[in-house]
C-alpha cells in the first residue's frame, strides 16, 4: 500500500493524459481510497454505465480502477493505493511529463 499527500493546484481533467499516456481504454487502472481535505475530486467511468461518482472536503472516497479523475477546482486529498496499481499509473504520468518537458538541445538556440 503507497500513501501519498496529492495537491492539484487548479482544474485538472485527467481524459486526455489517461488516453495520451496509453493507459487501457484511456482510463486509470488502480484503484483509489482516500480523503479530501479540500476541494473534490470527480470519477467518471467511461463506456460502463457506472454513475459519475463526487467526493468533496470532508468525505472518504474509493474510485475503482476503470476510471478518469477531474478536478473540477484546486483540491487536496490523503490517498491509499495499491502500490504495484500505482506505480502502473504514475509510469505513465512520468512518460507524459518526460515527453512534454523540452530537453536541452531543444531549447537552445541554433
Amino acid at each position: 500500500m503507497e500513501v501519498g499527500f496529492t495537491t492539484v493546484e487548479a482544474p485538472l481533467d485527467c481524459t486526455e493524459l489517461y488516453r495520451v499516456g496509453g493507459m487501457p481504454g484511456g482510463v486509470c487502472t488502480c484503484p483509489h481510497y482516500g480523503y479530501i481535505f479540500t476541494g473534490s475530486i470527480r470519477a467518471v467511468y467511461p463506456n460502463t454505465g457506472i454513475p459519475d461518482e463526487t467526493a468533496t472536503a470532508g468525505e472518504a472516497y474509493f474510485f475503482p480502477a476503470g476510471h478518469v479523475l477531474i478536478y473540477d477546482e484546486p483540491t487536496t486529498a490523503l490517498e491509499l493505493n495499491p502500490a504495484a496499481a500505482l506505480k502502473t499509473c504514475m509510469d505513465v504520468m512520468e512518460r507524459i511529463i518526460a515527453a512534454s518537458i523540452p530537453t536541452q538541445a531543444e531549447t537552445d538556440p541554433a
